[in-house]
């Protein structure tokens, strides 16, 4: 029996991929097709070098702020405002949104809509799509579906390097930015990112380099994304 999320995103898939499908048609017609690969990753795992690294490799674009402004575009709204609410149900489930500069209200309900409409609009053209739940959000479309993760306590020593703060307030962040992203995806999509199944791969940057996992993508996505 599947849940009422799940109904809704297939619902929203259902209808905005066709009329995709009908805009790509023709530049699909004369080009060959690109590769979706959809990035989850866990805060200071470098999931986000991974991504861009393996776009480039590809020869597509990876989208992650495009995203954020897909999504302010459509909903007629400032990108700041979709920024703060990007992978945080606990923003978006709070009052400060519905009158943010411009007086315009983002509704749950609509910050779902449209976030499926870019991700399925991305994965018609091709690319690398970092975040957002894409994997759940695109199911059962062809893509290669990546998780890149890393253990606390080198992802916190990561982040303190980056953000020139100290360890353990490092660490909270990385434990509390993946519980965000966790329940994001969980609240609004109905996935639970902690299921290796949901993925074609899973890495950890403790132990591999981000070109070496390059690699790995590059020999596997043949089989996980039917290329």
């Amino acid at each position: 029996m599947k849940c009422n999320v799940e109904r809704v995103i297939e619902a929203l898939i259902g209808v905005e991929l066709t009329a995709a499908r009908g805009a790509a048609a023709k530049k699909q017609a004369h080009s060959p097709h690109l590769p979706v690969v959809t990035v989850s990753r866990t805060y200071g795992s470098l999931g986000r070098v991974v991504a861009e690294t393996l776009a480039a490799r590809l020869g597509v674009r990876c989208c992650d702020r495009e995203i954020l402004e897909g999504v302010a575009r459509r909903a007629q709204v400032d990108v700041e405002l979709v920024e703060r609410l990007d992978e945080r149900v606990k923003a978006i489930k709070g009052d400060w949104w519905r009158a943010f500069v411009t007086g315009k209200s983002l509704s749950r309900d609509a910050y779902l809509g449209y976030l499926v409409k870019v991700v399925l609009a991305i994965s018609q053209t091709g690319g690398v799509i970092l975040g957002r739940g894409a994997n759940f959000i695109l199911r059962d479309q062809q893509q290669f579906r990546l998780r890149v993760v890393g253990s606390r306590d080198v992802c916190a020593a990561r982040i303190a390097k980056r953000k020139g703060i100290a360890l353990v307030e490092a660490g909270r962040r990385v434990t509390e930015v993946n519980s965000q992203r966790a329940a994001f995806v969980r609240d609004f999509l109905g996935g639970d990112t902690s299921r290796p199944e949901a993925y074609d791969l899973v890495v950890n940057t403790d132990r591999l380099s981000v070109d070496t996992i390059v690699e790995m993508v590059m020999l596997a996505m043949p089989h996980g994304a039917g290329a």
